[in-house]
């Protein structure tokens, strides 16, 4: 069963050609090629307290100063889900671009030794059909202003405020129905999606901070897994003729 694929329109591209990054630390990488799974991470333990929640500032109605009904059983909708149904969300991002990203490269590789992972949405999407995933770009939204559509969890999953717009988010979902029985489940922050990481890797790129011993390291590594021709060292930083 194909992935249920949210906020693209009938002639986006992104339906299957569109690139997509992971920006992660060494550490993160090889549990990704290494142990063949992609962490999604619990919603409420993401760094932003706000994920997948409306701000304050919107909810900011009382059901006893002549709040209208429709506001009323939108607050009252989003309290239930607070207390039941957030924790189960998890969430696996992907960074939409044509081009590798400095921001990004400081943001999620950290300082240092790090890498990339480049795909695409289609290559992701079909061969993580069979886990029972949904997916979509985030939409960021001013809260307030904006004309903001929740009807379901997912909505809620695709929806950040506007001050992080520069991620570019795309997110797979996973709806943890099984609770703490779920054989997925890593520990109260994550869980893993088994995936096999040649299916999904086009470009491995090694961070233009990494270090030629951190390089080769690398490099030994992913020959080992069979890899080694998608492997790129990224030249970002270096003058026209310098060679890493």
């Amino acid at each position: 069963m194909p992935l249920s694929i949210r906020n693209i329109s009938p002639g986006d591209e992104a339906a299957s050609e569109t690139t997509l990054w992971k920006y992660l630390t060494f550490e993160k990488f090889l549990d990704f090629l290494l142990m063949k799974r992609l962490y999604f991470r619990r919603a409420d333990k993401l760094t932003d307290p706000f994920e997948c929640l409306v701000p304050p500032e919107v909810c900011m109605g009382d059901p006893a100063d002549g709040t209208p009904q429709a506001e009323r059983e939108f607050l009252a909708a989003h309290e239930s889900y607070i207390n039941s149904a957030r924790t189960k969300v998890f969430l696996n991002s992907w960074h939409t671009n044509e081009h590798e990203s400095e921001a990004m490269w400081k943001l999620f590789g950290g300082a240092g030794h790090s890498l990339a992972i480049r795909s695409t949405l289609g290559r992701i999407t079909s061969r993580l059909a069979g886990h029972d995933l949904t997916a979509g770009k985030v939409l960021y939204k001013d809260m307030v202003r904006d004309d903001c559509v929740i009807s379901d969890i997912f909505d809620f999953a695709l929806l950040k405020r506007k001050p992080f717009e520069h991620e570019r988010e795309f997110r797979l979902i996973f709806i943890n129905e099984g609770g703490d029985d779920n054989p997925r489940l890593l520990d109260s922050f994550g869980l893993h999606i088994p995936v096999e990481p040649a299916d999904i890797v086009d470009r491995i790129y090694v961070s233009p901070l990494s270090e030629p011993w951190q390089f080769e390291l690398t490099q030994s590594i992913i020959t080992r897994q069979g890899l080694s021709d998608r492997l790129i060292r990224s030249t970002l930083f270096n003058f026209p003729g310098m060679k890493r």
